[in-house]
């Protein structure tokens, strides 16, 4: 997925430099969820090439770039020009007073935000099959495809 694919779905979303670092831990994300118990990442050992499978992970890839940027947003971090998170955004200066007000921080635990990552991806990726028709969940060892023998 590229970032004009992302932008028509998310406009209100990052700028291009956002959803490249962004997209990067998107990735990582999915990549972690179709790995099974042996190691073999079914999004790079065998990519989906089934239309509405690559459509799936990309909007998955989309869903998960966009729920990691409102969690930064919520968090109250701003973004330099070049992507990188430069820290609390601040909301109101005043003069007279010197005070410098910020944006509130997020109340979610690292579980919360860890939870909603894998609701999203298992809402956009469960039942979805890489190239050889396992499931991109599915956590177990991966089976010998060329080895099968129906019986």
């Amino acid at each position: 997925m590229n970032w004009a694919q992302y932008a028509a779905l998310y406009p209100d979303g990052p700028d291009e430099s956002g959803f490249d670092r962004l997209g990067w831990e998107a990735r990582r994300v999915m990549e972690q969820a179709a790995t099974g118990v042996d190691g073999v990442c079914k999004l790079t050992a065998a990519p989906p090439k089934e239309s509405a499978a690559v459509q799936a992970v990309e909007r998955c890839q989309a869903a998960l770039v966009h729920l990691l940027w409102q969690q930064e947003q919520a968090e109250g971090y701003a973004k330099r020009a070049d992507g990188s998170v430069a820290g609390r955004v601040v909301t109101a200066v005043t003069a007279g007073s010197e005070s410098v007000s910020y944006a509130a921080p997020a109340a979610a635990s690292e579980q919360q935000r860890q939870a909603a990552l894998a609701r999203t991806v298992e809402r956009y990726l469960a039942g979805v099959p890489d190239a050889n028709g396992v499931n991109l969940l599915y956590a177990g060892r991966y089976p010998a495809v060329g080895d099968r023998r129906d019986v």
